[in-house]
C-alpha cells in the first residue's frame, strides 16, 4: 500500500485561496492575502495574483452590481445563480429567471449544461430567460429546484469584521 503524500504549501494555499473565494465575496488581492494570513498563510499579494490567474479565478459582477472573485467551476450552477439570479418566477410550464444587463446567457449556459430532469430547454434575452419545463413538469417544479441550487450552499459572505479591518 502506497501512501499519499501530503499537498505542498503552494497546492494548500491554492486550495485555501479557492475555498476563501467561494465562501466571501472578495473584491481584491488585498482581502485574499489577509484572509489568508488569518488563516495561517502568508502570501504575497504577487503570489496571490500568480495562483488567481493559473486557477482560472477572476472577477465576475455579480447581481448587486459589485464585482468579486469568481470560481470557474464549468456547469457551476448553484454559483451562477447565486451570482447572476436576481428573481425566479414560475408560470404554466415555464420559470423566469431574472439576471442584471447581459447576464442572462450564462445563467442558460449553465442551466443547459447541468442536465436538470425536468427542463426541455432555455431561452434567453438580454437580462431574462425562460426554462421551458418537460411534459408532466410545472414551471413551480423547475422554479423551485432552481431556487433549491440557488441556495444549496451558504451564500458567499462578506468579510468577517477584523478582516475587514485589517485591508482598510
Amino acid at each position: 500500500m502506497s501512501a499519499v503524500a501530503d499537498p505542498s504549501p503552494r497546492e494548500r494555499r491554492r486550495r485555501l485561496l479557492a475555498d476563501l473565494v467561494a465562501r466571501y465575496e472578495v473584491a481584491s488581492q488585498a482581502e485574499l492575502v489577509a484572509l489568508l494570513a488569518r488563516a495561517g498563510v502568508e502570501a504575497t499579494q504577487a503570489t496571490v495574483s500568480r495562483d488567481l490567474e493559473e486557477l482560472g479565478i477572476g472577477k465576475q459582477r455579480g447581481a448587486d452590481g459589485r464585482l468579486a472573485y469568481a470560481l470557474p467551476e464549468p456547469g457551476g450552477l448553484a454559483q451562477v445563480l447565486r451570482q447572476f439570479a436576481v428573481d425566479v418566477a414560475a408560470s404554466g410550464n415555464l420559470a423566469v429567471v431574472r439576471t442584471p444587463p447581459g447576464a442572462a446567457a450564462a445563467v442558460a449556459s449553465a442551466i443547459d449544461g447541468a442536465d436538470l430532469d425536468g427542463v426541455l430547454a432555455t431561452v434567453q434575452g438580454d437580462d431574462t430567460l425562460l426554462v421551458v419545463a418537460e411534459e408532466g413538469t410545472s414551471g413551480h417544479e423547475v422554479a423551485a429546484v432552481l431556487r433549491a441550487r440557488k441556495h444549496a450552499n451558504p451564500a458567499r459572505g462578506t468579510l468577517p469584521a477584523a478582516d475587514a479591518d485589517a485591508t482598510s
